[in-house]
């Protein structure tokens, strides 16, 4: 017993210094944002179509957790200290169903899936191909989605975006994704509009 107290004395710094060493710096979680667009309001919301969002498809170079850039046209990485703070298809479809409910007032909105009654008056389908910052500090979103009616073929659209963010600033690399995504909802909302 004599011999095992010096030794645990000896240990305590240890410990202490080992603690100091393990907090190294905390991640930063990033979560896409819905637009600010005023929403209407009126007695037909409940009355409009039902308008099913999804699925939604992102690539496997995105479906992790960590924001992905653009080292090279060839090379990419991950930035291990900012990642998303929710699933990014979970998040890409939360956002454009805020956003599409506020452009499509008069519709109802449901998320795929959907159950097997009542079934959607039309079906908005997401795939997208590419969203990450390139070396030279822009966003790059491309995607493909469709539309389908019940009583129509379906039509299918390409979408780009390549806007200006920052090489260092991952909040205005996400604002700018944000307002990239908005521009895609906007575009699926006029389309929706003129099949109806």
């Amino acid at each position: 017993m004599k011999t095992l107290f010096p030794r645990l004395i000896l240990l305590i710094p240890l410990v202490g210094l080992a603690g100091c060493f393990s907090h190294g710096p905390q991640d930063i979680f990033y979560m896409l944002k819905s637009a600010d667009i005023p929403q209407r309001t009126g007695s037909t919301y409940q009355a409009g179509p039902l308008l099913g969002f999804g699925p939604i498809r992102v690539p496997a170079y995105l479906d992790r957790p960590q924001i992905v850039v653009a080292a090279s046209p060839e090379t990419y990485r991950l930035s291990e200290g900012h990642r998303w703070a929710e699933r990014l298809d979970d998040n890409i479809a939360r956002v454009s169903m805020e956003n599409l409910g506020a452009l499509l007032p008069a519709s109802r909105i449901i998320l795929y899936p959907w159950p097997r009654e009542p079934k959607p008056d039309g079906q908005i389908t997401l795939d997208i191909q590419d969203m990450h910052l390139t070396q030279e500090g822009r966003v790059l979103m491309q995607a493909l989605w469709s539309f389908r009616g019940r009583q129509s073929p379906p039509q299918s659209f390409r979408f780009s975006c390549n806007e200006p963010a920052s090489t260092t600033d991952f909040a205005k690399m996400v604002e700018v994704e944000s307002h990239c995504l908005e521009r895609l909802n906007r575009d699926m909302a006029k389309s929706v509009q003129g099949f109806r």
